[in-house]
């Protein structure tokens, strides 16, 4: 099958609108497409029902949310959930919070001597969300800190004069909050989650699959096996541990347009790995 289950729009940092995202992929032959924007719904206000009953296409609204993890690389992706409202609530109480987050740290740099303003900081973000590395990428720039390593361990790290607390979800906040509205729960980019950790024994609780087994203990219903740069032998290790603990299999390749210009659309996965996930979603 050629599907996609993690795109981006303009709604968050892609750079094809909702509508025109979902056209591109009927145009190169997508049969199944999920909008996954990061932290936010609000891409579907935007095409409505435009795509209900299109015999070409299937329109799967869904979402990315980035959670509270010890890497900041763990993201849970939510599909096809019935309460909107409550969903878009939550995720824009945290959207608010991040944005006065980093007002307040703007506001310590500039009380410190550090002169920035937040165009300058979205610039280094690139249309990401704004986080502390981009403050420190910028301290680096202007020439305040020798290295971001600099900038985090002298002013951003917690406990340090520009830190702010921050408000995420965690895990099992995250994955109730889409089942609770009725969607399916899976893990995105999986290996993501190693991103910083070091390496551990298999079998130990903290390795790979027990991070994995964790967050199924936590309700979790599956995992991002088919990913655009999983390599074969991640890949194959995906599907060995989903098929070990009964965990749903969706493929994606986290196109985000220009953002990711190496990225393509589309996905070709054979559709056994697929088919329990599509009867998930009805």
């Amino acid at each position: 099958m050629f599907v996609d289950f993690h795109t981006h729009t303009t709604a968050s940092d892609g750079t094809y609108k909702p509508e025109d995202l979902v056209k591109k992929a009927k145009s190169i032959g997508i049969e199944i497409i999920a909008l996954t924007d990061h932290d936010t719904v609000s891409g579907f206000n935007e095409i409505d029902d435009k795509f209900d009953d299109d015999p070409v296409i299937s329109v799967i609204k869904g979402v990315e949310i980035s959670v509270e993890y010890p890497t900041d690389s763990l993201h849970i992706l939510g599909y096809n959930f019935k309460d909107f409202e409550t969903v878009g609530k939550v995720l824009n109480e945290l959207i608010d919070f991040r944005n006065r987050r980093n007002d307040m740290i703007l506001k310590k740099m500039n009380d410190m001597g550090f002169a920035a303003n937040m165009e300058e900081v979205k610039r280094i973000a690139k249309g990401k969300a704004v986080g502390r590395p981009h403050f420190a990428r910028l301290m680096v720039e202007k020439g305040y800190v020798k290295s971001i390593d600099e900038a985090f361990q002298r002013y951003l790290k917690d406990g340090a004069p520009l830190f702010v607390e921050k408000k995420r979800l965690k895990p099992k906040e995250a994955i109730e909050l889409i089942k609770s509205a009725g969607g399916v729960a899976i893990m995105a980019h999986p290996y993501n989650i190693l991103d910083g950790l070091p390496l551990l024994p298999e079998g130990s609780p903290d390795s790979f699959e027990g991070y994995i087994i964790d967050l199924v203990k936590q309700g979790l219903d599956g995992l991002e096996v088919f990913y655009s740069t999983h390599t074969m032998a991640q890949t194959d290790e995906l599907l060995r541990i989903a098929k070990k603990y009964d965990l749903l299999m969706t493929a994606g390749s986290d196109f985000h347009g220009d953002n990711k210009p190496s990225v393509r659309l589309g996905m070709n996965t054979p559709y056994k790995y697929l088919r329990k996930f599509l009867s998930k979603l009805g």
